[in-house]
């Protein structure tokens, strides 16, 4: 099998999606227990939560982990109009970190994989179509 700068770039593009998909994957915190917006709520009403990170969602629903007292740590989805949490959280003096998402070392990579992937699939064609075109 030749190897030609064509293939060459396919791979390096499926390569990369699939480290950008393993990275989520990895990274993703479904290890953590988790806790319905209910319990949440009531383990801050109780003065049981010590810290909460809530980075924003795009289906309207907001992730948060949480930290007790105790040193346990649990996920839990907040609403995406969560002012009565926070005015809870407020109450209970529990440490709030809201995250920005938008910004990260990876973002970038993860913003250019659908155009990488289009770009790949337009080569790919064109070298279908024009057999004799050479690129590179």
């Amino acid at each position: 099998m030749k190897w030609n700068a064509k293939t060459l770039i396919l791979c390096l593009i499926a390569i990369g999606f699939a480290a950008a998909l393993r990275w989520m994957a990895v990274n993703a915190e479904t290890r953590l227990p988790g806790a319905t917006y209910s319990q949440f709520l009531r383990e801050v009403e109780q003065g049981k939560v010590d810290t909460v990170s809530i980075a924003p969602g795009n289906s309207g629903a907001n992730p948060a982990m949480y930290r007790t007292k105790d040193g346990n740590t649990a996920r839990t989805v907040l609403p995406s109009d969560y002012r009565d949490a926070i005015a809870a959280m407020q109450e209970s003096s529990v440490n709030i970190e809201i995250k920005d998402t938008s910004t990260g070392p990876l973002r970038p990579l993860l913003n250019a994989v659908p155009f990488l992937i289009l770009l790949g699939f337009w080569l790919f064609m064109m070298g279908k179509l024009h057999p004799g075109t050479r690129i590179a």
